[in-house]
């Protein structure tokens, strides 16, 4: 129960502020909005006040704001006043980059929350910590958690964490006996690190070993006030925003396998976990997944909000609207290759899911 409601909390606040972003630049657009969904049909509730529908969906993996005249691909239309294709080029493109705006600041502003409430992270000398843990990776396999303080790696405590890195890399493919501590809990399990190809500042190509973890020293927490805990969520966003964008462009060119990534269940395994370690750690995993998804509706694939920015880049070079058989087309292949990439990260979670039962 712990996993579904913290699922649900997460993945609602998300979904809610990235709608509230379109929805407030609509209306302060003179755009009409027909209806403002959490979730997705069929509908569970709804109530009408004035020209809007406020809803909540029964499937609960997204929602939506549905603007008057948005989604007219009759070449004979003729927009009335209050459509958002009625409204100006740079109308529309701040209602459409206003959800993940929104994304980018509820990120920075739980940072904010949490740096002011639990102080900012500073490192210990002379011990090492797992300060990130990339999903489906092996360490996140074996339950290890951002911040878990690694203690020994087969029965060797290091101080340097590159000279821990390397051991790891010299690895791959060879299980690792790690031991770590998480709060008051001491576990030890084995690692087997996956591979991965990299090419060294001299061009040569080699393999080593991975486990899916960000290392560094272990941190203790000095209490700031306001303002500096507001610019260390600033620059915890930036930062976090790069290395998703890094990992994107791993995965665009196969540095990366597909494997690594996960969907709804693992989603929901992260958030039932951080629960578990307390309210903090839960709003952290909410502005992790709060920059996931303004990247990911950023990209410029059709039917996300980045190809919706593409067609209005054409349209302001070309002072004119895409065709409706271009949008059309490519918005069926932009679906096409969502509904791919959703079937293989579901593959993913299901393979992990069913791995787990005979590990």
């Amino acid at each position: 129960m712990t996993t579904i409601l913290a699922f649900v909390f997460v993945l609602g606040l998300l979904v809610f502020v990235h709608e509230l972003g379109h929805f407030i630049a609509a209306k302060r657009s003179g755009i009409r909005v027909e209806t403002f969904s959490l979730g997705f049909p069929p509908k569970l509730i709804g109530k009408r006040i004035g020209e809007t529908e406020y809803r909540i969906g029964i499937v609960p993996l997204g929602g939506y704001v549905k603007m008057m005249g948005e989604n007219e691909f009759d070449d004979d239309y003729v927009p009335q006043e209050g459509d958002f294709t009625a409204a100006s080029i740079w109308k529309r493109y701040i209602v459409i980059a206003a959800g993940p705006i929104m994304n980018f600041i509820t990120a920075a502003f739980i940072f904010f929350i949490i740096y002011w409430a639990n102080g900012i992270p500073e490192p210990i000398p002379d011990t090492i910590a797992a300060n990130s843990i990339m999903p489906g990776s092996p360490a996140d396999q074996a339950k290890m958690n951002p911040g878990s303080q690694l203690l020994a790696i087969d029965d060797i405590e290091f101080t340097d964490y590159k000279e821990l890195i390397a051991y790891i890399n010299e690895r791959p493919n060879v299980p690792i006996d790690f031991t770590w501590k998480d709060g008051d809990s001491v576990v030890t399990a084995a690692i087997t690190p996956g591979e991965k190809t990299v090419t060294d500042s001299l061009g040569n190509e080699k393999v080593v070993g991975q486990v899916g973890i960000g290392i560094s020293n272990a941190f203790e927490y000095k209490s700031v006030g306001p303002f500096k805990a507001l610019g260390e969520g600033i620059s915890a966003t930036v930062y976090l925003t790069g290395q998703m964008l890094d990992i994107i462009w791993q995965a665009v060119t196969l540095q990366i396998s597909i494997k690594n990534f996960g969907g709804p269940i693992m989603i929901a395994e992260q958030a039932g976990r951080a629960a578990k370690q307390g309210f903090l750690s839960l709003l952290g995993l909410a502005a992790f997944l709060s920059v996931n998804l303004a990247i990911l509706n950023i990209l410029p694939i059709p039917v996300l909000d980045g190809g919706h920015l593409v067609f209005l880049t054409i349209e302001a070079i070309k002072r004119k609207p895409v065709s409706l058989k271009g949008r059309l087309i490519a918005q069926q292949i932009g679906m096409g290759l969502l509904l791919l990439l959703m079937v293989a990260i579901t593959y993913n979670d299901i393979m992990r899911v069913v791995g787990g039962f005979f590990e």
